[in-house]
């Protein structure tokens, strides 16, 4: 075998051959689902690597500004949306308040807790860095898929995550 990476459609092929199992259909749409989001986001870490961020201040930036005005949270609120650990987001926040990105201020309700705020500096710097994730991203889709192709990929993934969401092994993985 070279050593170029084999496509996704060569490795189901090779699956579908060389493993003896029922359910390759299953497979094959899991493959292509998880090879195509590797995809999406090896491309979109590029930009954000290349604009000195890390994916995680990226993701961390970007929900404080997707969550609108006046871009807030608590620790644990950017905990559960960006699926980190405490620990980890603290060296986040470190980072990102050192470069002036955000700012922590005492909770006005409960003085052991901080609330992060986007600073006007971070706010900028995320809707820049947006703005260039989505503009990469639209021009592969667009590039791939028709309009209405799109609108039947977004019908079938919502129904995907909405039905995900409510199955039983998935409510005990995420608590």
């Amino acid at each position: 075998m070279t050593e170029q990476k084999l496509n996704v459609e060569d490795l189901i092929n090779y699956s579908r051959q060389n493993c003896p199992q029922d359910n390759m259909d299953a497979c094959a749409t899991a493959v292509r689902l998880i090879r195509a989001g590797d995809l999406m986001l090896s491309s979109s870490r590029k930009i954000i690597e290349q604009l000195r961020l890390t994916p995680a201040e990226f993701d961390t930036l970007a929900t404080l500004r997707k969550m609108g005005a006046p871009y807030k949270l608590t620790p644990s609120e950017l905990c559960r949306a960006n699926l980190l650990s405490s620990g980890g987001l603290t060296k986040i926040l470190i980072h990102l308040e050192q470069q002036g990105f955000i700012s922590r201020q005492t909770h006005e309700s409960d003085k052991r807790s901080r609330i992060v705020a986007l600073t006007d500096t971070g706010k900028h710097l995320i809707e820049e860095v947006m703005a260039t994730v989505l503009r990469d991203q639209e021009e592969r889709l667009s590039s791939i898929y028709s309009a209405e192709e799109r609108q039947e990929l977004n019908r079938l993934l919502r129904k995907f995550h909405l039905a995900s969401s409510y199955l039983p092994n998935q409510a005990s993985n995420e608590s």
